[in-house]
């Protein structure tokens, strides 16, 4: 099965940046966009496929051609001259302070220090906590009071804090937080109070959740929600199947690298290697590495041709039919399985994981071939049409051309209508809770600034997760707007005026 895949380690591939075919016609109107300010650096550099760094770069040299072409004898500093004035008041303070803690992810001390060294004012942490606890009940009103029927598919995870679970919910399309809350521990009987709860007064109904391979959260839900199914995750496929991948690889490498080492003893000998008996001890511990190396090398090929498959046959949206796809896993869990002697503290967790989870995981693919054939009964073509404007969306630039113009000539004026129709299916296909681990990343680094959580502060923290809006996303339709305004559709007011306080706004 090796002999069939190039080793990834031997593949060099150059790569050719879009900045070297810029011709300085180009380069001149890049400086003037930059320099007039007319776009952003960012909308620059992903216009014209440059980083942001090479913008800065051109905007210099502009820069300097003219400071060449109009000298300034007396330069102006107006540095010291102000901006604007801004009346500080208690009410300020207090915002600011909210600002610095769940923006600027500042502890206590460091707020006390910002108002010590920047504006001779003193704060103390009593003063810094009561401010931010100031916000507790309205930030709890708002959200226990928000409507929650229109979560279609929900991502349940946990994490935990000094030894603490903190269970948390999100939706996977809009990304709005429904559940976070500090438990004693991760059982059943929390998972399924908490949804039960959720369903019952905020009317929490998903059509479909997503959980790792913890059973606590699986069999909380079933009990408080005995109808709704709980996918698989595959990103808790994924990731060790990666993990143990570049492991197995860095073992080749290792390997490698001591076949080089005798080959050089053998063939160079110098100091103790210059004797015959080392040198027999060497050549025989070159045919050892070279026999442990041809082995690490095999393994390595063989397990990322099994990830490779997992990653991009049976686990991805393009991908054969649920019975091809259910019978190649098994292929997979097959094959580790005939590996786990060469590596069995790596290959094992990942092979069990596998193996027990092998129907949750597949559990969208049903769902997506409903969609699909329904689409084409709808649009009155054959369903292998649709399957194939659905395959599109993963093969390469050419292939994807090719394939493109061979289905928009047969389907003719029905093709951008279906084209259309199949990627929204597709993108309304879950099959990972990443946006919850994604959570989970930031509530870290609000959680490593204290030893001990608490609810209302998760509380707090909720609210302002959920009405903060989003300054980038890789979805346009995020961007500006907050996960509240994304589940609802209606925009609301700024999270500090939500809060009781009006923020500054400059003299026009």
């Amino acid at each position: 099965m090796s002999t069939l895949i190039d080793n990834p380690k031997q593949l060099k591939l150059k790569v050719s940046h879009a900045a070297n075919s810029l011709n300085p016609i180009q380069r001149q109107q890049i400086a003037i966009q930059a320099i007039a300010k007319t776009s952003k650096i960012t909308e620059l550099a992903n216009a014209n496929g440059t980083s942001r760094k090479f913008i800065y770069q051109q905007k210099e040299k502009a820069e300097e051609a003219l400071q060449q072409a109009f000298p300034t004898t007396l330069p102006i500093d107006n540095s010291d001259s102000a901006l604007f004035c801004l009346p500080v008041t208690k009410k300020w303070i207090e915002q600011f302070t909210i600002a610095l803690v769940l923006i600027a992810r500042c502890p206590y001390q460091g707020v006390i220090e910002i108002f010590r060294d920047l504006f001779d004012y003193d704060i103390c942490k009593g003063s810094v906590h009561n401010i931010v606890y100031k916000a507790l009940d309205q930030s709890k009103t708002i959200n226990h009071q928000q409507d929650l029927s229109k979560v279609t598919v929900g991502l349940h995870d946990e994490i935990y804090q000094a030894g603490d679970p903190v269970l948390a919910g999100v939706c996977a399309h809009t990304t709005y937080c429904y559940l976070l809350s500090l438990e004693e521990s991760c059982d059943a009987n929390a998972w399924g109070v908490h949804l039960l709860d959720l369903k019952e007064k905020q009317n929490l109904n998903p059509d479909k959740t997503i959980a790792d391979g913890g059973p606590s959260a699986r069999k909380g839900q079933k009990d408080a929600w005995p109808e709704t199914p709980c996918g698989g995750d595959t990103f808790h496929a994924l990731h060790p199947f990666g993990k143990l991948c570049h492991y197995q690889d860095n073992r080749t490498m290792d390997a490698l690298k001591a076949v080089e080492e005798f080959k050089h003893k053998v063939s160079c000998p110098r100091g103790k290697w210059k004797k015959d008996e080392n040198r027999q001890e060497a050549l025989k511990k070159l045919i050892i590495a070279e026999e442990t190396c041809a082995k690490a090398t095999v393994l390595s090929d063989d397990l990322n041709t099994l990830q490779r498959w997992l990653k991009r046959d049976i686990l991805s949206l393009r991908g054969p039919s649920y019975e091809d796809r259910y019978k190649l896993l098994e292929f997979v869990i097959k094959e580790l399985q005939l590996r786990e002697h060469m590596c069995s503290h790596r290959i094992e967790p990942v092979r069990k994981y596998l193996e027990n989870h092998k129907d949750n995981l597949l559990e969208f693919v049903p769902e997506m071939e409903k969609l699909l054939a329904e689409a084409a009964v709808e649009f009155e073509v054959p369903l292998a049409d649709i399957q194939g404007v659905a395959m599109l969306r993963g093969l390469s630039t050419q292939e994807r051309w090719e394939e493109h113009a061979i289905l928009r000539n047969r389907l003719k004026a029905k093709f951008h209508l279906i084209e259309t129709a199949v990627d929204g299916i597709l993108d309304t296909i879950v099959r990972a809770s990443s946006l919850v681990e994604n959570l989970n990343s930031r509530l870290r680094n609000y959680f490593t600034l204290r030893r001990h959580l608490g609810n209302d502060y998760l509380e707090i923290l909720r609210f302002f997760l959920n009405h903060r809006r989003f300054m980038r996303s890789e979805y346009r339709k995020r961007v500006g707007q907050s996960p509240t305004e994304l589940l609802t559709g209606e925009k609301h007011k700024h999270w500090l005026e939500m809060l009781g306080y009006d923020l500054f706004k400059q003299a026009a």
